[in-house]
């Protein structure tokens, strides 16, 4: 099976393996000049909802005063192909009438993705730190590394670029005030999404990075017979009906990434590496639409640009305050773009003037509220305690109530089970799953259960279906290796997966769509570790004074090991975000939780 390699790695092909995607500089009249296009179209209003907070602090990232991302970068940046969200909040805004809800809330498109990580992929101070580490890991590939991350993290500048064969470097993303930089910083925008062509999508090409974007600037959007002359007057954009801009694969894009690690050299090297494959795991299970609809069937958009508001009411109203009188559409996705990393959201509104985004700390906070609740629907946890003898055992059932693996995404992400068994005054008796202050996994005696060794690579802890200890626990996560089978954070050295046991989705099957990128592993001798969920068995002795038992189903996006793993080459991109995580550990958000009285 042929497939793309991305994000921060790797794009060629050696001996037996697969081809890569080349994103070499295409011919002049495929996507035309940067320049082609479209009227100066000045600096339009940022939308009368848009506070203005003034110049983020530049001393708030001392190693680079000269060229930090805190820069007063939310000024409007355009180019012949590409534009700022400003551009677009001119027409698409509340009014009271247009992209208002039932209740009043402004769903308007640029407002709402503001405060998401779509938003914030180009400054993400934990992907920044990333992209710098893989670059002192690997610096002969610096170009290579650079140009394939920012391909999906700083989109805009990067295809800027590209078609004269440069490419978006960290320096100039996150110190550069040219266009490039500017659109670079605003992360996934509203002019790169709406414009990829829906030609490839689905397919091999298109994964990795390999979405396609003309230099006919056609916008786009998926309701039929779209109103287009005020649009192209005002933004030298042409909308035009797009049935993909509601398809998975739209996202998958971005979203399916395969990696190859470096040799010394900075040249790919082993087999292609899964980096993160929600689209396939999606593909092989019940979950999927491509091939018939089952009673579960939901494409990405379902969950992650919901086309019903805060009360569940499908959105009607007009997409545009331009022309006046527009009829009302519907239904209308809400662009919030929830996902899995509170964290990183409340991390961020920490560190706004850092970040220098022009999104005020309190929306992003709520947004961040907004991810706890989704993640508060990802899965459901059932215990049935039950004395046998002198022993308490407990059965936990957990199921993934999503449309992939559970946790996805990015292999830093972990989630495990907290089982707790307390007196009649809350006082714990017992435990498997403790953390301690920062997060880390702890035994009984506060010892730490996946602390890194001399070499900063900590225990990959084995995958459990019997728990008799207080040291034991069982934690649902992707653990890369090396070629020599070793465990690594570091993606350039990534070659296989020592583990994955992530729960898989309902309506998986081994010899399904993707299987072979998708496929569990250590998980071969637990015979209950099946599509959409896994059970397991606690049995030790009874505590006495037992009054209940409480399990919890916890997630970290950034577990500390991940964030330890970046000391070993230390910058200053490292440096801030590990000094961010000291400023706010990463405690587990809950998923799931249930309380049996004994």
């Amino acid at each position: 099976m042929v497939r793309a390699a991305s994000l921060c790695l790797v794009l060629a092909a050696c001996g037996d393996s697969p081809p890569m995607l080349d994103f070499g500089p295409p011919d002049a009249g495929d996507l035309g000049g940067a320049d082609a296009g479209s009227p100066d179209q000045g600096a339009p209003d940022a939308g009368p909802d848009m506070p203005d907070l003034g110049a983020p602090d530049a001393g708030l990232f001392p190693a680079l005063p000269e060229a930090h991302p805190g820069l007063p970068d939310h000024r409007s940046a355009v180019n012949g192909r590409f534009a700022t969200r400003e551009s677009c909040q001119v027409c698409h805004v509340s009014d009271g009438v247009a992209l208002t809800d039932q209740a009043g809330r402004d769903v308007s498109m640029s407002t709402l993705w503001r405060a998401s990580m779509m938003s914030f992929s180009g400054r993400d101070p934990y992907f920044l730190a990333a992209l710098s580490h893989e670059i002192a890991v690997q610096p002969e590939a610096e170009t290579l590394i650079a140009s394939t991350c920012t391909r999906c993290h700083a989109p805009a500048g990067h295809e800027t670029l590209r078609p004269s064969g440069a490419h978006l470097d960290l320096e100039a993303l996150t110190g550069s005030v040219e266009t490039e930089a500017l659109l670079g910083r605003e992360g996934v925008t509203c002019t790169v999404c709406h414009q990829i062509d829906p030609e490839n999508l689905g397919t091999d090409e298109s994964f990795s990075g390999g979405w396609r974007i003309g230099g006919a600037r056609t916008i786009y959007g998926p309701f039929e017979d779209p109103v287009g002359r005020d649009m192209q007057l005002t933004s030298g954009y042409t909308p035009v009906f797009g049935p993909h801009m509601r398809d998975s694969a739209q996202c998958a894009t971005c979203h399916t990434l395969f990696t190859r690690a470096l040799d010394e050299a900075g040249a790919p090297t082993g087999p292609t590496f899964p980096e993160q494959v929600p689209y396939l795991e999606w593909r092989n299970s019940s979950y999927q639409n491509e091939r018939g609809a089952g009673p579960l069937a939901a494409s990405c958009q379902t969950c992650h640009v919901p086309q019903v508001d805060e009360d569940g009411m499908p959105i009607e109203a007009p997409l545009s305050v331009r022309p006046a009188g527009l009829a009302s559409r519907t239904p209308i996705g809400r662009h919030v773009f929830v996902g899995a990393n509170a964290y990183m959201l409340e991390l961020i509104a920490d560190q706004w003037s850092w970040v220098g985004t022009p999104v005020a700390p309190e929306e992003i906070r709520d947004r961040a509220e907004l991810t706890r609740t989704n993640l508060r629907s990802a899965a459901e946890l059932r215990a049935a305690p039950r004395r046998d003898r002198n022993a308490m055992v407990v059965e936990v059932k957990v199921a993934n109530l999503t449309g992939h693996k559970l946790p996805t995404a990015y292999p830093s992400r972990r989630v495990w089970v907290r089982l707790e068994v307390l007196d009649a005054e809350g006082e714990v008796l017992w435990a498997s799953g403790r953390t301690d202050a920062r997060g880390a996994l702890v035994d009984g005696m506060g010892r730490r259960l996946d602390a890194p060794g001399a070499d900063l690579r900590d225990e990959v802890l084995p995958h459990l279906d019997l728990i008799t200890r207080e040291d034991q626990v069982q934690v649902y996560e992707a653990r890369m290796g090396d070629a020599a089978g070793r465990p690594t954070r570091v993606l350039l050295e990534a070659t296989q997966y020592l583990k994955d046991d992530r729960i898989l989705p309902a309506g998986w099957v081994a010899d399904g769509p993707e299987a072979e990128w998708t496929a569990p592993v250590g998980v071969a001798e637990d015979a209950d570790f099946v599509a959409g969920g896994d059970a397991l068995t606690y049995r030790f002795p009874w505590p006495d004074g037992a009054a209940r038992v409480r399990v919890a189903l916890l997630y970290q996006s950034v577990p500390p090991g991940a964030v330890e793993g970046l000391r070993d080459r230390p910058t200053p991109l490292t440096a801030a975000f590990v000094a961010f995580t000291e400023e706010r550990p990463a405690t587990p958000e809950i998923l799931a939780e249930v309380d049996v009285e004994l």
